[in-house]
């Protein structure tokens, strides 16, 4: 993130996901992570959220637990959901069950 103004200021960095080709029906933006950083005037600062696989889970409610898909999931991360400059694909390898 990168102050570009003449104050300091905070600013609420936003994590979201997208899956691409999930079975489950879902939101087209899961928000996943968020974090408030205090930026000075004129500065940048890097920003790190953590996405873990439980993150990517739905219910199953055939088998009644937490399911984790195969597929592609797009990450981004902005200061709004209408504003995500930062954008990936990762690949998800392995489906899994979590268990309550």
């Amino acid at each position: 993130m990168k102050n570009t103004g003449s104050r300091a200021g905070d600013e609420v960095v936003q994590l979201y996901v997208q899956h691409l080709g999930s079975i489950a029906e879902r939101p087209r933006l899961e928000l996943k992570g968020f974090k408030r950083v205090r930026i000075e005037a004129g500065m940048e600062r890097d920003v790190t959220l953590e996405l873990m696989p439980r993150d990517l889970a739905y219910w199953d409610a055939v088998r009644h637990t937490w399911r984790v898909e195969k597929e592609q999931v797009r990450v981004l991360a902005g200061g709004s959901s209408d504003k995500l400059p930062v954008q990936g694909v990762v690949e998800v390898e392995t489906s899994a069950e979590f268990k309550p």
